[in-house]
């Protein structure tokens, strides 16, 4: 049996967050007799979540000293890659890509660049953008509508695009047995219904909207408790606002929870309302854990649910119709055991942790086998 090929990824960081998740998946689940990886990370000292369940793998780990300087940063890359001796490098999403890909110039690899992100990152990371499509061999991307916007920024120039959804892996939560712990730990009012939503708060995300919904519902009389799992620089701001609109009783923030999916099945609806996203992981998750899933009617997201089927889709931005759509839900037990039951079944199916390998696998020997592309996607 020939020797696997030496493969080497540079992330930008460990957080607890649903890309770094994907990483560590494809990590435990590759095939070592066929690739041989280890792993450089851009900004050890922003999470090191990960970092440990990867070492526990017996793959390497490097840390690049945040510099900054980028030539510093990228001179530690290359003494890294001399020792390693990397057939391939894969820039895990647009910006490490772009070392990636510089790297693998100099060094004689291939490359492939992860674009993790919808459409809206070629339009704000102009510059990064436009280097890795320069300079990368291929790309991986984890939508359909991500690959459509990466074809017209390509071009005439020839490059693998390879589509590999994110994967899910199923879980074994008992509903009951969690929505007693959760009433227990957070005080949650165990008669109403709970809406749940996951995230990095920061703008994009918009659970500003969410609080002025559920506040709205509140005068209507409609009873619903939302529950906010995550953190980050909004969430002072989206505490003061729960404060001013007189909803503080009706929300509960949890701060981050590391593998919150496993929460899920406890909660009766989910509520998502990001206009960024690629392959939305907490969207997946909620499937997963069969909730009903109410969320705008964009690209991504049609790529995961089918509006009335397994999911309850609205028009981008219209709160009124959002809150139609709790409200459905909030009213009808019937309604939300129907989608969720089809969201499962759907989202266990199509985003498999068997396709995920497979898809990321191919793309791999693609490249470096340096297949010509033909224009189409790869599964």
């Amino acid at each position: 049996m020939s020797q696997p090929h030496n493969i080497v990824i540079i992330t930008g960081q460990l957080v607890v967050g649903g890309a770094e998740r994907q990483l560590y998946l494809w990590l435990k689940h590759l095939d070592r007799q066929r690739f041989n990886p280890s792993v450089i990370t851009l900004h050890p000292d922003c999470g090191d979540y990960w970092e440990k369940p990867i070492e526990d793998l017996g793959i390497p780990l490097y840390r690049i000293a945040r510099r900054r300087n980028r030539l510093c940063r990228f001179r530690q890359i290359l003494n890294i890659l001399h020792d390693v001796k990397p057939d391939l490098i894969h820039g895990w999403n647009l910006f490490s890509g772009v070392y990636a890909a510089a790297s693998a110039k100099l060094t004689g690899a291939k490359s492939l660049c992860g674009i993790r992100n919808s459409y809206q990152t070629f339009s704000r990371d102009k510059l990064l953008s436009a280097l890795a499509l320069r300079l990368a061999d291929g790309f991986v991307v984890n939508s359909n509508s991500a690959a459509d916007a990466l074809k017209l920024r390509l071009g005439k120039m020839n490059r693998g695009i390879y589509v590999v959804p994110n994967a899910i892996e199923p879980g074994q939560a008992q509903r009951e047995q969690l929505r007693d712990q959760l009433t227990e730990r957070f005080s949650l009012p165990a008669e109403l219904p709970w809406a749940v939503s996951i995230g990095r708060m920061e703008a994009s995300k918009q659970f500003g909207k969410l609080l002025e919904l559920i506040a709205d519902l509140q005068i209507k009389g409609s009873k619903v408790h939302l529950v906010l799992i995550g953190d980050g620089p909004e969430r002072p701001a989206l505490e003061k606002l729960a404060a001013n609109l007189g909803i503080l009783a009706s929300v509960t923030f949890t701060g981050e929870v590391p593998l919150a999916k496993q929460w899920l099945p406890a909660f009766d609806l989910f509520v998502f309302t990001s206009v960024d996203e690629g392959m939305p992981n907490a969207v997946l998750e909620a499937g997963a854990a069969g909730l009903p899933i109410v969320t705008w009617e964009l690209p991504f997201y049609r790529e995961i649910l089918e509006n009335e089927k397994s999911g309850l889709l609205v028009e981008t931005g219209n709160m009124q119709k959002l809150e139609e759509a709790v409200t459905r839900l909030i009213d009808s037990p019937p309604l939300r055991a129907r989608l969720g039951a089809e969201a499962q079944t759907h989202v266990l199916r199509e985003f498999s942790l068997e396709r995920f390998i497979t898809g990321m696998s191919s793309a791999y020997q693609a490249v470096l086998r340096g297949d010509k592309p033909s224009g189409e996607f790869a599964p």
